[in-house]
């Protein structure tokens, strides 16, 4: 994926999965920053206050995600241009922590196809 300008963090944060993770980090009183992806923000706020176990990889990804450049997430992500991101059940979920929980399955499944010797550790 070429560099984009159409792939910066206001557009990945209008996607619908990022609007309503928007929408549940509000619910948690939590404030969210717009220099950043929303579902990773919620994601990290599961993991943060231990209401979601995760591996150590997973929680160092999701730490650094929180820095990577808006075509990096898009990548690792594979969002197409017309911002094609829809994670498995996201629409159906009503909670923060069930939103959190389909994004951080999300983002274990994408780190089996980028880093293959993840699933080996």
């Amino acid at each position: 994926m070429k560099e984009n300008k159409s792939y910066d963090v206001g557009w990945l944060n209008s996607l619908p999965v990022n609007g309503k993770a928007r929408e549940m980090l509000v619910q948690t009183g939590e404030k969210p920053d717009p220099v950043s992806m929303y579902a990773i923000q919620l994601a990290k706020w599961g993991i943060e206050g231990g209401r979601i176990e995760a591996e150590s990889p997973v929680l160092e990804t999701v730490e650094a995600m929180i820095t990577w450049r808006p075509v990096r997430l898009a990548n690792f992500f594979m969002i197409s241009s017309d911002g094609d991101y829809n994670p498995a059940g996201w629409e159906d979920t009503q909670t923060p922590l069930e939103l959190a929980t389909v994004i951080l399955d999300e983002i274990e499944e994408k780190m089996m196809l980028h880093f293959p010797l993840y699933g080996s550790l």
